[in-house]
């Protein structure tokens, strides 16, 4: 039976009771009486008041939200007069891939007499993504079990998870060409590119390394090479995100290598360009485009392979500098690309296999 059908039914039970104590004129009919129109005023302020009146708040108290970590949140339920309930829960349904699992939680607020209350629950292993709570339902029943309310709050608060961050090793000068994830010494990129022009006479406060033994000898005097024009040797950061059905917890995890290279890069305070190749390639300059990068990793997703060597070898540009290529997977395409790279190269994987 509907709550208002029952709230009929109680007021009809009032007025024959009314009817009953007048005709009867005894005390205990009186008394029966006046004790049922106090539930029957309660019962009719429980279907106005509790539910209508009430406001809820959400807050995510956990300050950075990162994959696989633990989220809590807040919920505040307020209300201008205390009023007495039985029972009160505030339901929410998890957004879609916060999670492995589809699941709404179900929050019980204590005795709900103060004007406010706090409560607090936990969604554990969330998943990186940009996630968005969209409503809660507010739950009241009345002390004595007869009458239950739900409301529908619309309430919007968006959640940003970013990838896990994982330990990234730069490589080391003498290894060049192999995989990345065996290297342990980290490096400065930014290098000097010089070509000696000639030599002239020491000068106080020149560098040691720059002296040209040979021709000091000959001349008898200590001489110093120069240089023509001086260029920084350029970094270029190249991420594939192309993985097979299946495989995408490798994909996240090359995601979470991806992030782990951009912070030790950043730790050095070296100047990078960003490569991501998919359907078109996209190319991101460092640090200037941080936000631009930061919103990429929130929303990526896995591509197929495609012609991937020739997409690369039509956006980035030919140079000798050193090149970090990260992928989910070392294909076939990708030691093409090897091949095809003019710079040293160092290949990061998310999974140790190579496939075809």
């Amino acid at each position: 039976m509907k709550n208002w059908m029952k709230l009929f039914v109680v007021w009809a039970a009032a007025f024959g009771l009314y009817a009953f104590a007048r005709i009867e004129g005894s005390i205990v009919a009186s008394t029966l009486w006046w004790s049922f129109v106090v539930l029957t005023v309660y019962w009719t302020l429980f279907m106005i008041y509790p539910v209508t009146a009430a406001n809820v708040l959400r807050r995510v108290t956990t300050k950075r939200l990162v994959s696989g970590q633990t989220m809590d949140v807040e919920l505040r339920i307020e209300r201008k007069y205390p009023f007495l309930i039985g029972m009160v829960t505030l339901e929410e349904r998890l957004p879609q891939r916060l999670t492995d699992e589809d699941k709404t939680i179900v929050v019980p607020v204590d005795r709900f007499f103060r004007q406010a209350e706090v409560v607090h629950y936990e969604v554990g292993a969330i998943k990186r993504g940009i996630h968005v709570f969209d409503r809660t339902v507010l739950h009241v029943r009345d002390v004595f079990g007869l009458f239950d309310r739900k409301r529908t709050l619309r309430l919007e608060t968006v959640v940003e998870v970013s990838p896990a961050e994982l330990p990234f090793d730069l490589p080391r000068d003498e290894h060049v060409g192999g995989r990345g994830e065996q290297y342990r010494q980290m490096r400065t990129y930014t290098e000097v590119a010089n070509t000696t022009s000639g030599v002239r006479e020491y000068a106080a406060g020149d560098r040691i390394g720059r002296i040209d033994w040979k021709a000091s000898a000959r001349r008898g005097n200590l001489m110093t090479k120069t240089f023509d024009q001086e260029q920084e040797k350029k970094l270029s950061l190249v991420f594939v995100p192309a993985v097979s059905a299946g495989y995408e917890e490798a994909f996240e995890r090359s995601l979470s290598l991806l992030v782990g290279a951009i912070r030790q890069l950043e730790r050095k305070n070296l100047p990078f360009e960003l490569y991501v190749i998919e359907e078109q390639v996209r190319l991101f300059h460092l640090p200037d485009q941080s936000a631009e990068v930061g919103h990429y990793l929130l929303t990526a997703t896995p591509e197929a392979e495609g012609r991937l060597v020739e997409r690369v070898k039509q956006n980035l540009p030919q140079q000798t500098g050193d090149l970090i290529l990260i992928s989910p997977f070392e294909t076939t395409s990708i030691r093409e690309l090897m091949h095809e790279t003019q710079g040293s190269y160092h290949l990061y994987t998310a999974v140790n296999e190579v496939t075809v």
